[in-house]
């Protein structure tokens, strides 16, 4: 072997050495830089979750929002600690009224029904909730001017607190008070102003206890309550009991009287909890109004008690039908009691209620007042994109048809004790009313259809500016200061109006 292979094998030798020395050097440096990494990623970790729970408790304290169709817009904050709820119901009509122009009668003129817009105010998840709604329409419906700028009243609708103690234990109810308060005492009269078709409230309660708005009060609703603990698979829809001045005052108007109204009021859907379609959809009502009469109340012009009225439901000009003046019933109770049965089975809607309202002798001298109605009203979904016998208010699509006919009867008894009522031409009156309406809906809980009302009664006074005249049932003669009717004529006559509706 040669010098120069001998170096060769000694410099290999070495440099083998050499590098197993260094090997577990640089294994060490290797796991020291893998824990460093790992170090690493476990505090990337760590911060990643910080930042997410900090963005979920950010996006947890953002105000949600939620919208659903007739029940408004709502905004909540993340905590609930408040809510703020818009909405707004609106009603226009063109009117096509029978009788006679200057006379409270219209054709061809749009017309406002409804045009309230609310907001509801929500304090500690909805405990507390302030309510105010305004009524900004006019043609005689209360609010603003009327249709002939006669009289005003008030725009505010609800100006109300609303305390729902059924958060604090379920067997508590709803407390409201404040000024114009709701009251109830039927549904099956009208079903609903915004997604059925009847037009009006039947002609007894409306020119009565009308939607039940008080100038002031307190009332108590236990809404929607099961009815499990009695046995009954269905539930309580709403048991009401109110002290409140209805129809007499506005925005807390006082009316100087110690003599308060009383409203009770039970709906029960015994069968709700069922399966069976055919009974599920019962609805059984019972409602009362006491009003309480004071003939000493002067200060605000008489309680809505103080009188017996009927007129139709002519947006442009209400003719007076059925009259006993001004102040002419006496001191003590006038109930009005209202049962109604409501029975939903698929597209079909069944309603019948009665009405029947009784009216004090004052003193003795001018007569005891009663009156009565009987109304049965069906509503059908004809058609909807899914099909015939399909639809809902919040279908698209959908045409809904309905129908309603109702019987009014009214009376002072005795024509010798109510000489003077009505210009002494009659004393009891019979008032038939038919109606057919046809909606389709544009979008949810948005319609437009006809509505068709057709008017039958078997007394109207003759003389020039009532109703027989108005209404175009009778002419002038002998210059103009009488008209060809006999006195107490009976007639009928057919509005028809246009509508367009929306509740957002």
């Amino acid at each position: 072997m040669n010098k120069k292979m001998r170096r060769m094998i000694l410099l290999t030798v070495a440099l083998g050495v050499c590098w197993l020395s260094q090997s577990p050097a640089r294994a060490e440096d290797l796991d020291g830089r893998i824990r460093t990494l790992e170090d690493e990623l476990t505090k990337l970790k760590e911060q990643q979750v910080e930042l997410k729970k900090e963005a979920t408790a950010a996006a947890a304290a953002l105000p949600t929002f939620e919208y659903r169709p007739g029940n408004g817009l709502n905004i909540e904050a993340g905590d609930k600690s408040w809510g703020l709820r818009a909405t707004i119901e609106t009603h226009f009509r063109y009117l096509f009224e029978a009788g006679r122009d200057q006379q409270g009668r219209t054709t061809g003129e749009l017309m406002g029904r409804r045009f309230r817009p609310g907001m509801y105010y929500c304090i500690n998840n909805c405990l507390w909730e302030i309510e105010t709604i305004l009524d900004l329409d006019g043609f005689g419906t209360g609010n603003g001017k009327n249709s002939t700028n006669t009289a005003t009243g008030s725009m505010l609708h609800r100006g109300a607190v609303n305390f729902h103690a059924e958060k604090l234990n379920p067997w508590l109810p709803t407390a409201q008070f404040g000024m114009d308060v709701s009251t109830s005492i039927n549904s099956a009269r009208e079903g609903s102003s915004s997604t059925g078709t009847q037009a009006e409230y039947d002609l007894l309660s409306r020119n009565t206890f009308d939607d039940g708005r008080a100038g002031q009060g307190m009332v108590l609703n236990w809404d929607d309550r099961p009815l499990n603990f009695l046995g009954i698979p269905g539930r309580i829809n709403r048991f009401q009991v109110a002290m409140a001045s209805v129809q007499d005052g506005d925005d807390g108007l006082s009316s100087f009287t110690d003599r308060k109204d009383f409203v009770v009021y039970l709906g029960i859907e015994p069968f709700s909890q069922l399966k069976n379609k055919w009974m599920r959809g019962l609805k059984f009502e019972m409602g009362s109004w006491f009003c309480n009469r004071d003939v000493r109340e002067t200060l605000t012009g008489g309680n809505s008690c103080s009188r017996l009225q009927i007129q139709d439901l002519g947006n442009g000009g209400r003719q007076t039908l059925f009259d006993t003046g001004g102040n002419s019933v006496g001191d003590g109770l006038a109930p009005l009691l209202m049962p109604g049965l409501t029975w939903e089975v698929g597209p079909y809607t069944l309603r019948v209620a009665g009405g029947f309202q009784s009216y004090a002798d004052r003193g003795g001298t001018t007569g005891k007042k009663r009156a009565d109605m009987f109304l049965i009203g069906h509503d059908l979904f004809l058609w909807s994109p899914k099909g015939f016998l399909t639809g809902s208010a919040t279908t698209p699509g959908s045409i809904l048809f309905g129908t309603h006919f109702e019987r009014t009867n009214a009376s002072c008894e005795t024509a010798a004790r109510c000489s003077t009522i009505n210009g002494g031409q009659f004393h009891r009156d019979r008032i038939l009313l038919r109606e057919w309406d046809l909606f389709y809906f544009l979008s949810p809980r948005m319609s437009i259809g006809p509505s068709i009302l057709w008017y039958d009664a078997s007394n109207l006074r003759n003389d020039v500016g009532q109703a027989g005249y108005n209404l175009g049932l009778c002419n002038k003669v002998n210059g103009g200061n009488t008209t060809n009717c006999r006195p107490g004529t009976g007639g009928d006559w057919v509005d028809v109006m246009f509508n367009w509706r929306y509740t957002f």
